[in-house]
């Protein structure tokens, strides 16, 4: 029947878009709380957050082109090498967008601007190390990309902050050690542990080379967003129905039979009724919430500690963003199309001392800016990130022009009902926890739904996430598009 299906996702952020098959979204438009935006629509989006989250603000007028603009609610850049780079190229959705490599990564350090070094020929044509610091450097990078787990260097080590382990295992000084933990680990806290930001070193140094000297690429329009929006059109060219701007009137039911679950939609006469029901954490009732099983990423060996919130902000700018080619020699500047720009935990005054924050630019104009918080804060994101801007727009050739704020604010599970977690935060390794939170919720409503899948070699343990897909772009170029 119509109304009937095998599976039903609530919600288009990007686990769920990854994960769809039928998919109902009571936003009217693709992406969730990672979804992109125009600047009318972000302001929409702030406006309907206000009446539930004060600390949500916005200041100054829409320009006349604000359509023109695509901004991201949950920037975020793209492992070369990774489960969701795998899961772009082999589901054929990296035709959908456009994709580049991440500019220059940027540490504020002693009241100015560095270059954080991405490879041996930058660390060797650095004028701010001296020789022996270099040396060291390059000691601790080849460390970190071999097989460090049972290396004398890390025993009785594991634990300790990444920090200290720089300065008295590779006596790195204090400068080099900041830029190896927030720059090179991308450390959230200041007291995360050696072993998880190693495992992180490792994987971004063995990304970096694959398209080109950068560990990382960004998309050219709107950031995660857009990447869920191609995922939804990868479904939907495979037969999958989308709603959007419909709310559930009604809260999802459980039935005497099956299909075991049912939920009714504004505007439609009939339940939908389904055999497996994926949905957000956020989307589920209470009763419903107690039952689900919810699905976690298996990164922990190389996460980050999972914030409470996330503060953050996105400010319009006049004009693109502008850094001396060589902060060393600032005779010249360059445009930069995008750029990570790392605050650690106690360099700014009147920021944070427990927190690293992220300033990322994906095109011209726009600038986002995150703090992750341990535990829940007394300040809005305002008054946690103003220095920050403050200091940005100082350091940087480019006059403000408006500013947004906002903060982001058991019994056995019931088989078929499946809950998925808003995506991690993390600048860098948010996307592959997507990815991999997808795969294993995709598998879970097989199993759930009584679905084999065929491995892909008699007696592999790992089976194909996307065969058909593949099949289907088979001699047509999996690779991004650039």
């Amino acid at each position: 029947m119509d109304n009937h299906f095998d599976v039903i996702v609530l919600g288009t952020g990007l686990i769920e878009s990854i994960t769809a098959a039928r998919t109902y979204d009571p936003n009217p438009y693709y992406g969730a709380d990672e979804a992109s935006l125009s600047l009318d629509e972000l302001v929409q989006w702030v406006n309907r957050r206000k009446e539930h989250d004060r600390s949500v603000t916005h200041y100054g007028e829409l320009p006349s082109y604000a359509r023109q603009y695509s901004v991201s609610l949950g920037p975020s850049v793209i492992p070369s090498i990774g489960p969701f780079i795998s899961s772009l190229i082999a589901s054929g959705v990296s035709r959908y967008g456009s994709f580049k490599l991440l500019g220059r990564v940027v540490i504020y350090d002693g009241g100015m601007l560095k270059d954080v070094p991405q490879s041996k020929d930058d660390i060797f044509q650095s004028k701010a190390m001296s020789l022996l610091e270099k040396r060291r450097v390059t000691r601790f990078l080849m460390f970190a990309a071999g097989d460090f787990e049972n290396n004398k260097e890390l025993h009785g080590q594991e634990n300790s902050p990444l920090l200290d382990f720089l300065h008295r295992i590779f006596l790195l000084s204090e400068a080099t050690a900041r830029a190896i933990t927030y720059a090179l680990g991308y450390c959230y806290f200041i007291a995360e542990k050696t072993l998880p930001a190693l495992h992180r070193i490792r994987a971004y140094l063995k990304a970096s080379g694959r398209y080109g000297p950068s560990s990382f690429l960004v998309g050219y329009y709107g950031g995660s967003g857009e990447i869920a929006q191609g995922f939804c059109r990868a479904a939907a060219v495979r037969g999958g129905v989308y709603i959007l701007g419909r709310s559930v009137t009604k809260n999802p039911v459980l039935t005497s039979d099956l299909p075991r679950f049912a939920i009714e939609v504004d505007d439609f006469p009939d339940r939908l009724h389904c055999r497996c029901l994926i949905s957000s954490t956020s989307l589920l009732p209470g009763h419903l919430s107690t039952l689900a099983d919810v699905i976690r990423p298996s990164i922990s060996s190389y996460s980050s500690p999972r914030p409470f919130a996330v503060a953050r902000c996105i400010a319009v700018v006049n004009g693109p963003i502008t850094l001396p080619w060589d902060i060393e020699d600032s005779g010249t500047s360059e445009v930069s199309d995008s750029l990570l720009l790392v605050f650690p935990p106690g360099s700014l005054h009147g920021g944070s001392a427990i927190s690293a924050v992220h300033v990322m630019t994906a095109g011209p104009g726009i600038l986002y800016i995150s703090m992750p918080l341990l535990t829940n804060s007394v300040h809005s994101a305002e008054i946690l990130l103003r220095p920050y801007l403050t200091a940005v727009l100082s350091l940087f050739p480019a006059e403000q022009q408006q500013q947004k704020t906002l903060i982001s604010s058991t019994s056995d599970p019931l088989v078929g009902l499946l809950a998925v977690p808003s995506s991690s935060p993390h600048i860098t390794q948010g996307v592959d926890e997507a990815a991999i939170v997808a795969e294993a919720t995709f598998r879970k409503a097989a199993y759930s739904l009584n679905r084999e899948i065929k491995e892909m070699n008699q007696g592999c343990e790992q089976t194909v996430f996307w065969p058909v897909l593949a099949e289907m772009e088979e001699g047509e170029g999996n690779d991004m598009h650039w």
